[in-house]
Formats: C-alpha cells, sequence, structure tokens
C-alpha cells in the first residue's frame, strides 16, 4: 500500500526520535554506571586500605570484642558490609550480625548490649564459615581471596551468592601481625539504590520519548503545510502541464529550494504556454500561407488556363483580341514566376544563419539606396511620385550587396505603391550617437492600424484598407525584407498612423558599421 508523503514524514521523524532517544539513553547510562562504579570503587577501595591497618592493629591487641565492634562502626561509616579472612581462608569476622535496622545507631552498639552484640557477630561468622567450607561459597570466595592473597586488590560488579542481589565488591589485602602473612577483607555495597536510580532515568527518557513522538505529530503536521502542501500544489501543475493546462501556476514563498523548484516550474509552465501561442499562430499563419499561395497561385493560373483555351479552341478569331489575350498570358506567366521565386527567396534566407564576416562586405549605403530608388522609380511616373534622398556619402556598412538591394527596393517599392499622386517617398541614412546608422523609408499614404502593424511583416499579409485599392503585388515582399534585416543582425520598427503615411527604420548595429 502506498503511504502519503506526510505519513512517510511521520515515520522518518519518529523513527530518527526514536534511535535518538535510545542512542542518548544508552550513551548516558554506560558514561553514568561507568563514572559510578569506579567512583565507588575507588573510595571503597581507599576505605578498605584504612580499615586494614586498624584491623592490623587490632589483631595485635588479641581483642577480639573491639575487632568486633570496630567491624560494626566501619560497616556503619563505610556502607559496606566487610567480611574478613584469614590466610587459611578462615571467615574472622562479619559486619552484619544482629543488624535489623539500617537506622540502627552505632553508638548504641557501643554502650548497649556488647556481649549481646559479639556473641551475635560470632555466631553469625561461625555459620557463614561453616557456609564457605561447606562449598556453598567456597569456589567463587576462593577465587577472590587467591587474587587478595597474591598482594592484588580486587573490584568487581557480581551477583552475591550469599546477598542474593548485584553488589560492587572491593577487595583489598593486610598483614597478619604474627605470622606475617596475607589476609583478605571483602567489602560488599548494594547497588539496589543505583539500580533504583537509572530505572528512574529509564522511565523520565522513556516519557521524553512519548512527548517527542507527540511533538513531532504536531510538527509533521506543520511541515506538512509547508513542504508536502507546495509538492502537491507542483505535482497538480505538472499534471496540468501535461493535459495542456498552461495557465495553472504554484504561489512561490521563501528562497529554499522547493521555492526555486516552484519557480523553475511556474516558468516551465510560462514559457509552454507562450511556447504553444506561438506555435498557434504559427501554424494558424502556415494554414494561411497555404491558403493565401493556393489563392495567389490559383488566380494566374486560371487566367493562363482560361485564355489559353479560348485561344487554342479558335473561339475568339480576331487577330488584335489573341494578341491581347497572349499578353495576358505572358503578364501572369511573368507574375507566377516571380511569386515562385519570392517564395522560393523566402525559404532560402529563412534556412539560412546570419550574416558572419566571411560572407560580408563592405557596402557604401548611399550608392545602395541611389541604385535601388533608379530601378523602381520609373514605375512612378505615372502618378507623378517623386523620391527624396538624403544619405551621407561616408555612411559605409558590413553586409551583402545584392541582399542590402533587394531589401531597399521592396521597401521602395512598398512606399511606391501605397503613395498617392503627387506624392513624395523619402529615403534616409544617417549615423546615430551610438555609432550605429539610421536607413529609413518613409510615404505619404493612407497609413496602417496600429492593430495590423505586429504581422505587417507576414507573407500574404494584407491591411483590410489596402484590398480596396486593389495595389498589386504579391504580398511576399515584407516577409522577404524581415528575412534580410534578421541576416544582417539589424533591427526594425514600422512608425504609422492612419492618414499620415508610413515609416520604416532599419537600424544596423554598431558592429555592422564602418567607421571613415
Amino acid at each position: 500500500m502506498r503511504r502519503s508523503l506526510s505519513t512517510r514524514l511521520m515515520y522518518s521523524f519518529m523513527t530518527v526520535i526514536v534511535i535518538i532517544v535510545v542512542g542518548v539513553t544508552a550513551g548516558l547510562s554506560f558514561i553514568i554506571t561507568d563514572y559510578f562504579y569506579k567512583d565507588k570503587e575507588q573510595e571503597l577501595a581507599e576505605k578498605g586500605n584504612k580499615i586494614s591497618s586498624n584491623i592490623e592493629y587490632l589483631l595485635r591487641a588479641s581483642d577480639r570484642n573491639d575487632l568486633y565492634r570496630y567491624m560494626l562502626v566501619a560497616d556503619r561509616l563505610v556502607g559496606a558490609r566487610i567480611w574478613l579472612f584469614n590466610r587459611q581462608y578462615e571467615l574472622m569476622a562479619v559486619s552484619h550480625a544482629g543488624r535489623e535496622s539500617e537506622g540502627e545507631d552505632a553508638k548504641f552498639i557501643f554502650n548497649n548490649a556488647t556481649a549481646q552484640v559479639n556473641k551475635a557477630l560470632q555466631e553469625e561468622t561461625a555459620m557463614l564459615h561453616e557456609e564457605i567450607k561447606s562449598g556453598n561459597l567456597s569456589d567463587k570466595v576462593r577465587e577472590i581471596l587467591n587474587d587478595i592473597y597474591a598482594g592484588n586488590s580486587v573490584k568487581s560488579q557480581i551477583y552475591h551468592p550469599y546477598y542474593k542481589e548485584h553488589v560492587i565488591l572491593v577487595g583489598v589485602p593486610y598483614t597478619e601481625p604474627y605470622s606475617n602473612e596475607q589476609g583478605a577483607i571483602l567489602m560488599t555495597e548494594a547497588l539496589s539504590g543505583f539500580d533504583r536510580f537509572m530505572r528512574n532515568i529509564y522511565i523520565y527518557t522513556v516519557v521524553v520519548g512519548i512527548i517527542a513522538l507527540i511533538f513531532s505529530l504536531f510538527l509533521v503536521r506543520s511541515l506538512s503545510g509547508v513542504i508536502v502542501k507546495p509538492l502537491i500544489d507542483m505535482a497538480e501543475s505538472a499534471a496540468a502541464i501535461a493535459s495542456g493546462d498552461y495557465t495553472k501556476h504554484i504561489e512561490v514563498t521563501g528562497d529554499d529550494k522547493i521555492a526555486e523548484l516552484g519557480t523553475a516550474l511556474n516558468s516551465l509552465s510560462s514559457n509552454l504556454e507562450d511556447y504553444m501561442q506561438k506555435m498557434e499562430k504559427t501554424e494558424k499563419i502556415r494554414r494561411d500561407f497555404v491558403a493565401n499561395v493556393s489563392h495567389e497561385l490559383r488566380t494566374p493560373i486560371t487566367i493562363i488556363r482560361g485564355y489559353n483555351e479560348v485561344i487554342s479552341e479558335n473561339i475568339v478569331t480576331d487577330q488584335n483580341m489573341i494578341q491581347r489575350y497572349r499578353r495576358l498570358i505572358n503578364e501572369e506567366t511573368v507574375r507566377l514566376e516571380r511569386m515562385v521565386r519570392e517564395l522560393l527567396d523566402i525559404s532560402r534566407l529563412e534556412a539560412s544563419e546570419a550574416l558572419t564576416a566571411k560572407n560580408m562586405e563592405e557596402l557604401p549605403l548611399a550608392a545602395v539606396v541611389r541604385n535601388a530608388v533608379e530601378k523602381v522609380m520609373v514605375n512612378g511616373v505615372a502618378n507623378n511620385i517623386k523620391f527624396s534622398v538624403h544619405v551621407n556619402e561616408n555612411i559605409k556598412i558590413l553586409g551583402n550587396g545584392d541582399q542590402m538591394m533587394q531589401l531597399v527596393m521592396i521597401l521602395a517599392d512598398n512606399a511606391l505603391k501605397y503613395s498617392p499622386e503627387n506624392g513624395t517617398v523619402s529615403l534616409g541614412a544617417k549615423k546615430l550617437e551610438d555609432g550605429s546608422v539610421m536607413l529609413t523609408v518613409s510615404d505619404e499614404g493612407p497609413g496602417i492600424p496600429e492593430e495590423d502593424i505586429p504581422f505587417i511583416w507576414e507573407r500574404f499579409y494584407k491591411v483590410d484598407k489596402s484590398h480596396n485599392r486593389n495595389v498589386s503585388g504579391t504580398g511576399l515582399g515584407l516577409a522577404i525584407a524581415k528575412e534580410i534585416i534578421r541576416m544582417h543582425g539589424a533591427e526594425a520598427e514600422i512608425i504609422s498612423r492612419p492618414g499620415e503615411g508610413t515609416r520604416f527604420e532599419i537600424k544596423f548595429l554598431k558592429d555592422k558599421v564602418i567607421n571613415v
């Protein structure tokens, strides 16, 4: 079964918390236990060495009653039960006989019922000695005593077979006064108090761990709003993009990696939306192009076919009419040829990269403009249209000569077509302050509506008002001009208002200008 991200986060936090709690508890338990054991062993060893000196003194005095009383007091002061052995593994004295209450006062022992206490110590000592000899404690006790008799101190934590509990055991040697042999003093302190202390720590740790686990649940809920929700939004946005909806955007907050991912996804959505809009526009242009090409080609083909059938089937026998039809067929053939040639030019230019220094030459812009004007000005004679040229003779640019000539002719011919009778077409070129060169072509025609300007460079695009003028042409000239401008790395701008004429501005950047 698949788990949600929130659930996985919750399990992860709980796992981390459990690992931390267990690790900290284990580490603290080891450190505390090790410190306690070493400190307590060292304390008992130091006190044991002091006790051994007093015991040696009491043994030299040969007063067992004083020895028993000292054992009781030492037990009280040290906080440990003491067993005294001689070199023959015999238990000589113990410190806990007659002790029914841990609160028994040592002063009472000295001042009251001394004989009774001594008798009890003697009886318990004798009883323990018999138990050791019988084998119940013999192996363990002998192993410890052998180390002490060898002059070593013993420190360990063991389960005491007599007291039936875990104890700290410390054994130190002492020297018997007459034989100079090593005896042994064994001191044991119960670990029940320390065990209770550690148990309280474990209980406290468990409580803290449970509280931390509960807190993690609330923390996961908070993180779900910070981490999970943006990821869910991203998943929904990605699904929307996959289904073709590019309008869904993610609300991005902060500056972390999730915010960066959300920003990138929003950028992707916007880019895809722009791309799809461009694709739709391109598809529309393609459809329009196919429709326009079909229409534009069909018209001359229909004319050619119609007049050819009239001539071929001798429907018209008048030689003047036949000559006129042949002339019309020739004109339509030329127009059809020009249209095909321009379509090929556009395809070739679109497939070409921008010009580089290897395929460019120095071009005197004034000469290019004048040559272009001379070729198109004849078309304006009928309407008495004049050309005004103002170009700085010192301006030179880098470019392709044939393409630059074609560009100026297209712009000049376009201005000529839309100029009124007795109008003026103006061409100019000047160097700007930033080092670039501006080429301008202006007319005094009807102008272009603002909503049509962005599409004026498209193939076969015609402004609605121009249809009423019956302007001739294929509608491909400005599309060719656009590609030439692109290949030269130039920038184009159209400034026009209805009734105020149109001005084309072509800006050649500084890197394409030759300083003279």
